[in-house]
């Protein structure tokens, strides 16, 4: 077989790379919200809670707690609902950043779908991502049940900062080689690079259009509040509608769905400007965990490079 022709197999079917509950795939396959709202106020809920009046700092710090304690997750939806009216435009990016600070290398399991030239991708990629933040270097696996299945990747940064080595599932597994990250092969299934996979991604997304919306006199916070019901656990969905849509913005609309049990968000989607989904995220979950070096190399024995 031809280098050439592997080159481009491998490249177009490595490309759903970016970013994590196990949930059936079948759970996935329409481009429709399957959360239902309980509950979506016009206006802030006239209740008192103990994050009124508090600056966003020590909003950010008894938010942390009332989420390692469980305390917030026992409070009802008009309890919830006040307290997420009550933060100020900041305080959930420090929390977030925060908790993300304590995670820097961890595992985590998601599900992925996107539009790619104007069609939305019925199978979602099903992965288990191994990932550390600095340097930047992640391992990731195409698990069975999704699409490209068996698929696997490596990167690393402090060896080739812009490539990634991998293969492809099925027969085609005995073909590994090194891949540009951003060449027209990598892209070829996706509208990101191995880069962007890790809730860092996700936070820094989440940052870079506060800071465009404060820079054009706007609010940052989230424009929507809702109690929802997603695949049978209750989350509270925080929903921003943008001025723009890409590149000024990462969407035109953009929902994050947060648990309250654990410090990233379970649910991400976002829609262009034409009103449809773009890519739904379902992060599984995640595990803090300590690397060694072999947990990013293509020869670990555990690999099938």
């Amino acid at each position: 077989m031809r280098p050439l022709f592997i080159a481009a197999a491998i490249g177009c079917a490595l490309g759903l790379m970016a970013a994590p509950l196990a949930v059936p795939p079948a759970a996935f396959a329409q481009p429709a919200p399957a959360a239902t709202a309980a509950a979506a106020p016009a206006a802030a809920p006239a209740q008192g809670t103990p994050y009124d009046g508090l600056p966003a700092g020590q909003q950010a710090s008894l938010f942390s707690r009332q989420v390692a304690s469980g305390e917030l997750r026992k409070l009802d939806d008009a309890q919830l609902l006040a307290t997420f009216h009550a933060l100020q435009p900041g305080t959930l990016l420090l929390w977030a950043r925060a908790e993300m600070n304590r995670y820097p290398e961890y595992e985590y399991w998601m599900s992925r779908q996107e539009r790619l030239n104007g069609q939305w991708q019925e199978q979602p990629a099903r992965m288990m991502i191994r990932y550390r933040h600095q340097p930047r270097q992640l391992y990731a696996k195409w698990l069975p049940g999704g699409a490209q299945a068996g698929q696997e990747i490596v990167y690393d940064e402090t060896r080739r900062k812009d490539e990634m080595y991998g293969h492809l599932g099925g027969l085609m597994s005995f073909a590994s080689m090194w891949i540009a990250l951003d060449g027209s092969l990598a892209r070829g299934q996706s509208n990101h690079t191995v880069r962007d996979l890790g809730f860092q991604f996700v936070l820094s997304m989440l940052e870079r259009d506060a800071r465009s919306l404060r820079a054009a006199g706007l609010s940052e916070k989230y424009s929507r509040v809702d109690i929802v019901q997603e695949q049978g656990t209750r989350m509270v969905a925080l929903t921003w509608d943008l001025p723009a849509g890409a590149p000024a913005y990462y969407a035109k609309k953009v929902q994050l769905m947060l648990d309250l049990r654990n410090p990233w968000p379970r649910v991400e989607t976002a829609w262009n400007e034409n009103g449809e989904m773009v890519e739904k995220i379902v992060f599984e979950k995640a595990v803090r965990k300590t690397f060694d070096a072999a947990a990013f190399d293509p020869a670990n024995s555990e690999y099938r490079f």
